[in-house]
């Protein structure tokens, strides 16, 4: 995955409202739970940061990032012009906390390469093999990106499907079961995308690109990856009609003819009632009985989550674990574990994250309770299944980087292991007698010295001898490249079920113990299938033998049922594999794929050193240069730039801003220093900000000749330096601290200018002139916020938000702001959002109501819409006043807010489902609105209100959230309705 996080820019604007370098008022937490200490291990030509937890497995990775680079410099023809920065992690749990991405990292990002410096990142995962896979795909994007900048251009331009799917071939080859799955699907169901089409974010760009790129490489042969790389024309589909000679259109109609539709599906097998809504149902796991099934679905479109349908029955699923607003669980694993019922069908397990910890859920069904088990000394678990006798439960854990099998004792809540080895032990199912174990691996078609990965094969592990063996002998050589995956036991443990794509299709099997007689016991034509080509996709009731799989279909995940096997085939062993031979010559992917010792360096000759920390330059930001004319202080030009410096992990970053103009009042400097490492976040700030309230004063003379017009604006110069620090409790919670001392300044900026009755411009002058001594305080910073909100495309539409926060200040003017501001979010019924907001701004102490202090009120229309500062005043002070100040009128030092908004989705309203769209997401707003401003001056209160309803729309328009409303105020002294424009999200 090629990433494209912004640059941290400390924005000036930012600057004038807070001394915290962490300045995020709201927002989930990323999480350092462990505190990795990173090394160094250099290659030929990669850095490799990692720690000492994941020793042995990064030594396997080394030699493959080498090969992986020897493979594509002679492919594409290029070698790197610098070494490349890789970073690996023991685990996805540890890889959700790295500082290297922009935003959060989401359960379904493998890897990603950031833009800044072309840093690879990614985590080992449930096997060496696929490990290969993602480090092939990541180092394909860094050629990418190496080999446009190379030519002057920006890789990170290209379309999705363009670089993905490239990447996927690079690192795959041509030939891709899962892919092929994809694109035989969509041909079945006629909506197989154009070229053009390709750009829309429905079209998964992994599988339609590598399913592109596959035949494009076909027919015009791989040299064409280098040469629409290095051409100049713009966009993807521009550089392949060029290197190809074609149009797109027919590129389009060739590549569509060479796919094959799948053919019409069965319907034999029932889908799983209650699960209509949403496009996965994954992880299916039965009851002994086969009348439950628990599964994972994003049926609900705002997580993925666990729930139980009754399979006789159409009704509803019932959710039993949700993640949406619940910040209980860090993740389901829903793209490699599934869960387990135990022989009493009381129970269920089932594998997940809590606080960065692998956990094991065990789910009493009965009574509705749940317990989590920590299980120390392992990054993730999955897959458990229970021993007959519900004592024990083995389960497939990630340890240092890779996979083996753990037994786990109920009773005194003990991990034992069984398998230490590089091999990939995944997917155990405990056999009805207790003495065997089934699993998914790689060590029958693998070799560790040779780091060749071959498919998973079901194997068998005896208990008692510690033996493994695998369940077909004769299916077992290195040559065959299909897989089995899944296994599940049948009631009487003579046979075991699993999911092989012997004919190029994933389906169903079933093997028998004593005679090896193999039965193909489904007959999908699209494919049995999870997520990823390994996900778990199979469950086997215990008791009644009843069969659950998950298939794609119509672009779906659906689980559907089998019950008998009148359709089951029995599978000829001559005939059980049908891979076709390749047979290409000379240097191709496919034969270099296939080639494991070519490239693969001597790990004896690469060094380990100390991670250097030291600071270096890490971005530009983007100079701006901006001017204005028109205001009362005549013209302006400004310019701002600044420059971001920080270790290579991005745990420390120095930040720099620097604001120049053609006035002294425009200079404006800020330096942030700031650490990230463990829950702990601190940093240093310090700088100096002029801020303007423009307008603070006005008045306006008319004369027979001339009129004079006044205008008086107060400056403050800002001058701070602190210190602030953040303690994320959880994901959804944090304590936030600051202390920093402060000096302000103020002077008054008296503009006059006198107009002839002609309009004619006669005098004009700028006086400057003291508003009062300095203040000079040292203030301080308490929060607590949590914050579980689930977003839409243009702002929350579960969960809750609270921040209450209180900033004593001591020196010249002694005061305390006080904020407690909580939002709350419900949806009564789909797709309708409640979203309530109470807030409350109140400065305390004998020097809150002094004038010099900054308002409270700063942008009243995002607070109550149908009100701004300039009617404001004009209410304030009359609509036939000659002079007014607002400034006056706004020095409240209590402020009290309440909003209630009503959100639905525009496509929502039509379907009755929480749908937006894929092209420009639009909301539905109805609001009712509603704030105080008041101060209290020797026991009488000057206070003022402000009231509105009104209705309206946001819409996303490529990022940006725009919002329109209409609003009716009931405060104000001329009656009837605004219109009101903000680019902000949802609150």
């Amino acid at each position: 995955m090629v990433s494209k996080p912004a640059v941290v820019i400390v924005a000036v604007v930012a600057m004038l409202f807070s001394t915290n370098a962490y300045a995020q008022y709201f927002g989930r937490n990323r999480v350092h739970y462990d505190r990795l200490d990173f090394r160094l291990l250099q290659t030929p030509h990669f850095d490799i940061y990692y720690y000492s937890e994941e020793e042995e497995a990064v030594g396997y990775a080394a030699q493959m990032a080498e090969r992986w680079y020897s493979r594509f410099s002679r492919i594409l023809h290029h070698t790197f012009a610098h070494r490349q920065p890789l970073i690996l992690y023991a685990s996805h749990s540890h890889f959700v906390q790295t500082n290297l991405a922009g935003g959060p990292v989401g359960e379904g990002v493998g890897g990603f390469t950031e833009r800044t410096k072309s840093r690879i990142a990614l985590p080992f995962t449930a096997g060496l093999g696929e490990t290969d896979h993602i480090l092939g795909h990541e180092i394909a994007h860094a050629f990418q990106i190496d080999i446009a900048r190379s030519v002057k251009q920006d890789a990170f331009t290209l379309p999705g499907w363009f670089i993905e799917g490239m990447a996927e071939y690079l690192s795959l080859g041509p030939a891709s079961t899962h892919t092929s799955m994809w694109v035989r699907d969509a041909a079945r169901h006629k909506r197989l995308p154009t070229l053009e089409q390709l750009n829309d974010p429905k079209y998964f760009p992994y599988r339609y690109g590598h399913a592109l790129w596959s035949y494009l490489a076909g027919e015009f042969g791989e040299g064409l990856f280098g040469d629409v790389l290095r051409s100049r024309a713009r966009g993807g589909v521009k550089r392949i009609e060029q290197v190809t000679s074609l149009t797109a259109a027919q590129i389009t109609r060739a590549w569509h003819d060479s796919i094959p539709a799948a053919p019409e599906s069965s319907e034999a097998h029932g889908l799983v009632p209650g699960g209509r809504q949403g496009r996965m149902q994954l992880g299916p796991a039965l009851s002994p009985d086969g009348r439950r099934v628990m599964f994972l679905s994003e049926r609900d479109r705002l997580s993925v989550d666990l729930f139980l349908a009754d399979t006789t029955k159409d009704e509803t699923a019932r959710k039993i674990v949700s993640t949406a607003a619940d910040p209980h669980f860090d993740s389901l694993q829903y793209i490699d574990s599934s869960g387990a019922w135990d022989r009493s069908g009381d129970r269920f397990a089932m594998a997940a994250l809590r606080g960065g910890d692998a956990v094991l859920v065990l789910v009493d069904v009965t009574q509705g309770s749940r317990a989590d088990i920590p299980l120390p000394g392992v990054s993730q678990v999955f897959n458990p299944s229970w021993s007959p006798d519900g004592s024990q439960i083995v389960v497939s854990g990630l340890k240092g980087g890779l996979a083996d099998l753990f037994i786990f004792t109920v009773a005194t809540k003990t991990l034992r292991q069984l398998t230490a080895d590089a091999f990939a032990d995944v997917q155990p199912a405990w056999s009805p007698d207790g003495s065997t174990i089934a699993f998914a691996t790689d060590r029958f078609t693998s070799s560790v010295d040779e780091l060749r990965f071959g498919p998973l094969r079901v194997g068998l592990l005896d208990l008692e001898s510690g033996v493994i063996r695998p369940l077909d002998p004769s299916h077992a050589s290195r040559e065959a490249r299909d897989k089995e995956i899944n296994p599940q036991w049948s009631p009487a443990g003579d046979a075991v079920y699993y999911i092989a794509d012997r004919t190029q299709t994933s389906n169903v099997y079933r093997q028998v113990l004593s005679s090896g007689e193999l039965t193909r016991v489904t007959d999908e034509p699209v494919g049995v299938s999870g997520l990823t080509p390994t996900s778990p996709a199979l469950a086997v009731a215990s008791q009644s033998g009843a069969v659950a799989f998950t298939t794609f279909t119509d672009g779906a995940y659906r689980i559907r049922m089998l019950d008998d096997c009148s359709r089951c085939a029995i599978v000829d062993a001559a005939q059980a594999s049908t891979a076709p031979e390749i047979t290409e010559e000379g240097l191709t992917v496919a034969a270099a794929l296939r080639d494991p010792q070519s490239g693969l360096a001597d790990a004896s000759t690469f060094t380990r050193r100390p991670y250097d920390d030291r600071l270096r330059l890490e971005a530009l930001a983007q100079p701006f240069i901006g001017a204005g004319t028109g205001n009362a202080f005549g013209g302006l030009v400004r310019a701002s730039l600044g420059a971001t410096f920080g270790d290579l992990l991005r745990d420390r970053q120095l930040q720099t801003t620097v604001r120049v103009g053609t006035d002294v009042d425009d200079f404006a400097a800020q330096v942030a220093y700031s650490t990230r490492r463990g829950r702990w976040h601190w940093g240093l700030t310090g700088g100096f900000v002029p801020a303007r309230f423009y307008g603070a004063r006005r008045s306006l003379e008319r004369g027979t000749e001339s009129t004079t017009r006044e205008t008086v604006s107060l400056r403050y110069d800002h001058q701070w330096f602190g210190g602030a620090a953040r303690y994320h409790i959880d994901a959804a919670r944090r304590l936030e601290a600051r202390v920093g001392v402060r000096r302000t300044g103020f002077q008054w900026q008296t503009a006059t200018r006198i107009t002839s009755t002609g309009g004619q411009t006669v005098d004009q002058s700028f006086v400057e002139s003291p508003a009062g001594p300095a203040l000079y305080q040292a203030e301080a910073q308490l929060a607590f916020v949590q914050d579980t909100t689930v977003f839409g495309p243009v702002g929350p539409v579960l969960g809750q938000r609270v921040r209450v926060e209180v900033e004593p200040a001591f020196g010249s003017v002694p005061f305390t702001d006080v904020r407690v501001d909580a939002r709350r979010y419900w949806m009564p019924v789909r797709p309708l959002t409640v979203a309530a907001r109470v807030e409350h701004i109140g400065r305390y102490g004998s020097g809150a109501s002094d004038p010099r202090l900054t308002p409270l009120l700063v942008g009243l229309q995002t607070m109550v819409r149908g009100y701004d500062l300039r009617n404001f005043a004009v209410d304030a002070c009359g609509r036939t006043a000659t002079a007014c100040s607002v400034i006056d009128e706004l020095a409240g030092s209590r402020m009290a807010l309440m909003n209630v908004e009503l959100r639905m989705p525009l496509l929502g309203f039509l379907t009755g489902d929480l749908d937006y769209g894929r092209q420009v997401p639009i909301e539905l707003i109805a609001f009712a609105d509603g704030g105080a401003l008041w101060t209290k001056h020797d026991d009488v209160t000057n206070r003022a209100q402000f009231r509105s309803i009104g209705a309206g729309g946001r819409a996303n328009m490529g990022g940006f959230i725009v919002e329109v409303t209409a609003a009716r105020p009931f405060d104000r002294t001329t009656r009837g309705w605004t219109v009101g424009f903000l680019l902000r999200p949802g609150w």
